[in-house]
């Protein structure tokens, strides 16, 4: 099993990359080709072989083009990517290839291979593999834009850099580390940019609403006015596609391979989980305009940059969380330390340091995932901002894993301070590694189809095992592991049980913040209106519970559009199969190894070899079910 011969950080990785894409694609298109002309000894092991070369040349060329320190590289990365899924959608639109995989004897296969072959005839019908010529063509064609429209989207929003430049005064109710970490430039002001170090907490604790406004404005006005019309246009030409295949909307499309039916069913889990969460969500925003009037005795509404500092003073002030006073104990090195413990101690594994392992950038800290001696996987840490990087949190494969032939690597593009960190952060930083974990486990198979977290697979499940994940940040038995303050001393148990108890504080508010963007999602999906600000702005003004601000268009910026499309509804779908899941858990032993291996053993080795609820009916030891989501929304 071998990990990839990445080149050094100062190597040529233009030609390196250019090589690794490209030969991978032609030893693809030479075995598809020989598919055709019956020239293989097994079709599926044929199929198998191109299948792991386009997946490894669509992934690497996918993470770099989100983080290469060089923009030549980012963008031959980014170009080489769409070409790439260019080869893949070809293929699953070939019916002469349809025909092959199709006159397969189902009894001659082995039950996995059989299941695989299934999944392929699924893939190919899901674009268009049995229309006709005509339609084909159109659908090659109207997937090519997709590719380009999508891949632009993202650049510019990666691209899109914002900042405010405000007096040093205005930093008042931040930490000294933070007003350190900023100083006065010759103009005499200081510059606050729209990075996450920055966003977060400028957003929980700077005192000057003004501020936070401008912020928030800067925030949601990135990418624009590019991504206006490259997004229209990818709306149009995802509709295009829905009419091909003969469905309804782009919605209809996305849940084609998803636990979701179809993509009515997502406008009604939407309202259904909005009927739930709207009372919780009002009565947050009147506790939360009550704390505000303390400060403006004449305020008649909470804004979208007032909701993250109120939230954080009534914590402060009522609920005993000050979020300074956790930050002191939440230093990136050991969280990074603890949460690497937490997780190898969870699922069996050892992270070893990679010292020599050459990788991207100098900041990616590369270890790999050893269990019982043998290395079975690798992971890149790369977690913290610089120009032209991804400006998120997020996990991406660089390559799935397949046995006897390379172990999975996966890296975490994030931007955490370097410093201390606020609760929120070491929150994402479990999220995404629950990832980052479930992508290794997942990527040791046999089938390219079934390994690691691929699109093709129930993608409305990829959030549950990640959000699952965040519940060990909420215990004093775990936190006190690595967080500790400057003294060693770690945090107590009473600001613990705090936290605990401000746990689902204005949850109810949140929910319907997520609400909005699944809304979102679908409807522009669903509708394919010509106007994205007034459409846009009417989604959010229906759901969320907020006062915006007009004239923004954070649309524009709204990355999951792209991988997403109209299924960000994901988020509250997984959420109820996390809380499910975390019924299985002892809540007073989160540390139980019995449990979190049986986990890992049925929820997060299998990968796609079988669908999300069988997975989770062989955890469980019954169906799935949304009894503890619901009874989680009516306690909000």
């Amino acid at each position: 099993m071998t990990t990839l011969d990445l080149p050094p950080a100062d190597a040529n990785w233009v030609d390196y990359l250019d090589v690794f894409v490209t030969s991978r694609l032609d030893g693809a298109t030479a075995t598809l080709e020989a598919l055709r002309t019956g020239d293989v000894d097994d079709v599926l092991v044929a199929w198998n072989e191109a299948d792991i070369a386009i997946m490894h040349a669509e992934q690497l060329p996918q993470v770099l083009a989100e983080c290469h320190p060089d923009s030549a590289v980012r963008d031959l990365a980014a170009q080489l990517y769409v070409k790439a899924k260019a080869v893949r959608q070809a293929r699953d639109q070939d019916a002469a290839l349809f025909g092959i995989i199709e006159a397969i004897d189902p009894a001659t296969l082995t039950p996995d291979a059989a299941a695989v072959r299934e999944l392929i005839l699924g893939d190919f019908r899901a674009e268009g593999a049995h229309l006709g010529e005509e339609a084909r063509a159109e659908l090659a064609s109207v997937n090519e834009r997709i590719s380009a429209l999508s891949t632009e989207f993202s650049e510019n929003i990666r691209d899109a850099k914002a900042s405010i430049r405000i007096a040093p005064e205005r930093l008042a109710g931040l930490p000294q580390d933070f007003i350190d970490a900023h100083p006065v430039g010759d103009d005499g002001l200081v510059e606050i940019t729209t990075d996450y170090p920055d966003l977060f907490p400028f957003m929980e604790m700077a005192h000057d609403a003004e501020a936070r406004r401008d912020l928030v404005i800067a925030n949601y006005s990135r990418a624009y006015p590019e991504n206006d019309s490259v997004l229209r246009d990818l709306l149009a030409v995802r509709h295009r596609k829905a009419e091909l295949l003969g469905l309804p909307s782009f919605a209809d499309v996305a849940t084609q391979r998803m636990m979701m039916p179809n993509g009515d069913a997502i406008g009604q889990f939407i309202d259904e989980v909005n009927a739930a969460a709207r009372p919780a969500a009002l009565r947050d925003v009147e506790r939360l305009l009550e704390r505000k009037r303390k400060d403006f005795p004449d305020a008649t509404a909470i804004t979208v940059y007032d909701s993250t500092y109120y939230i954080e003073r009534i914590k402060a002030e009522e609920l005993g969380v000050d979020g300074n006073e956790v930050r002191k104990y939440l230093e990136f090195s050991k969280v990074k330390k603890g949460v690497l413990d937490l997780t190898a101690e969870l699922f069996g594994y050892t992270y070893v340091p990679a010292p020599d392992a050459n990788t991207w950038h100098e900041d990616v800290e590369v270890y790999d995932v050893v269990e019982d001696g043998e290395v079975v996987g690798r992971i890149h840490l790369d977690m913290h901002p610089r120009e032209g990087k991804f400006s998120h949190m997020a996990c991406f494969p660089v390559a799935s894993g397949f046995i006897g032939r390379n172990v999975p690597e996966s890296a975490l593009l994030c931007n955490f301070p370097r410093g201390l960190m606020t609760f929120d952060d070491v929150v994402t930083f479990l999220h995404e590694f629950g990832h980052l974990v479930h992508e290794i486990c997942a990527g040791r198979q046999v089938w390219a189809r079934c390994s690691g977290l691929i699109e093709q697979q129930e993608w409305d499940f990829v959030e549950a095992p990640s959000q699952m994940l965040e519940e060990w940040a909420w215990t004093a038995p775990v936190l006190q592991r690595f967080a500790t303050d400057a003294d060693g001393n770690p945090i107590p148990e009473s600001l613990v049980d705090a936290l605990r108890a401000s746990r689902d504080f204005c949850e109810g508010l949140m929910t319907a913040r997520q609400l909005a963007y699944a809304a979102l999602s679908h409807r522009l999906h669903r509708d394919h209106p010509a106007d994205l600000a007034t459409f846009s702005a009417a989604v959010e003004s229906e759901f969320d519970v907020r006062e915006m601000i007009p004239g923004t268009h954070q649309y524009a910026s709204f990355g999951h559009l792209t991988d997403y499309s109209a299924c960000y509804y994901t988020y509250q779908w997984s959420l109820s199969i996390a809380k499910d899941l975390f019924t299985a858990f002892n809540k007073d032993d989160l540390l139980d190894t019995e449990v979190s291996l049986r986990y890992r053993r049925e929820i997060l080795d299998p990968g796609n070899q079988r669908h999300a609820a069988e997975s989770i009916e062989a955890f469980l030891g019954r169906p799935y079910s949304t009894d503890a989501y619901r009874e989680w929304l009516a306690s909000l």
